[in-house]
């Protein structure tokens, strides 16, 4: 029988020696966020959930803004701010359904999860290093185990990496279950452009590129994302500046807030 994990006071449910933490850490892989939003409304039943049972299309920036508030909550924050993120997921998920749509299948959330850990992992590989098997197989069981609290059971989810990669590889193929329809490419533009105050739309459509760079090829065509060799350069270029940014500027400069809060409240810990 499963045991669901539970949070830990102090470090939530990862902690300081956690890939989930290493990986998370970095800024940088916030610009590969509308990339992973693209492949999880790129699964149909996904993107009717978006645009029938929630308000993303009338706020999009709020509804951005509390997500990723919410999954910071769930990678760095202590054992009450963890334990209510995963709450908080749950409650919304049980009260989106009807017409044989439920948000709580397991199916769907699992795609959505997979999409986050594979996007991670290639942007961070892309921009800040390499990551050894191992390291990735860490990485996929620390979200695994922590997947069960938000309604993925362990029998469900791949067992391990390669497992991982042979789930995505099915789900995207030729016929399989991910294609983009009318209703994701209606989301799209509020994807790729959203209503960010006080920031120009060509920087935003440049802050994309290099994550855009990272979703498949036939994804990009079927949202009608205009890509071609020059647009190519250009996001590799791009991406090229990013990890020669990371090159030079030290972790915690370059660490995200929730994350630098995190490491500061493990250091007084161990030195209790």
């Amino acid at each position: 029988m499963e045991s669901p994990p539970r949070a830990h006071d102090v470090l939530g449910f990862y902690g300081p020696d956690s890939m989930m933490w290493r990986i998370n850490r970095e800024a940088v892989l916030l610009g590969a966020g509308p990339t992973a939003l693209l492949l999880q409304i790129a699964h149909p039943s996904v993107a009717r959930g978006v645009a029938e049972h929630s308000d993303f299309e009338a706020d999009p920036f709020r509804r951005l803004h509390g997500t990723i508030n919410t999954t910071m909550a769930l990678v760095f924050g202590d054992g009450r701010a963890a334990e209510r993120a995963v709450r908080r997921l749950n409650g919304i998920h049980a009260g989106i359904r009807g017409d044989g749509y439920r948000a709580l299948d397991p199916a769907l959330l699992l795609w959505v999860q997979v999409t986050l850990i594979v996007t991670s992992v290639r942007a961070y590989e892309r921009w800040v290093g390499r990551l050894s098997a191992a390291e990735k197989e860490q990485f996929w069981q620390e979200a695994r185990s922590v997947g069960v609290r938000l309604g993925i059971p362990l029998s469900v989810s791949p067992a391990d990496w390669p497992a991982l990669l042979g789930y995505w590889d099915s789900m995207l193929a030729p016929g399989g279950p991910i294609t983009v329809t009318d209703r994701a490419r209606r989301l799209a533009p509020l994807i790729l452009r959203p209503p960010l105050p006080f920031v120009p739309g060509l920087m935003v459509d440049l802050l994309a590129l290099p994550g855009l760079a990272l979703l498949p090829p036939r994804l990009r065509a079927e949202f009608g994302i205009e890509w071609g060799p020059g647009r190519d350069r250009l996001a590799r270029l791009l991406g090229l500046a990013v990890r020669a940014w990371v090159a030079v500027v030290p972790a915690r400069l370059r660490s995200l807030p929730q994350a630098n809060a995190a490491w500061r409240r493990a250091a007084r810990r161990r030195a209790r």
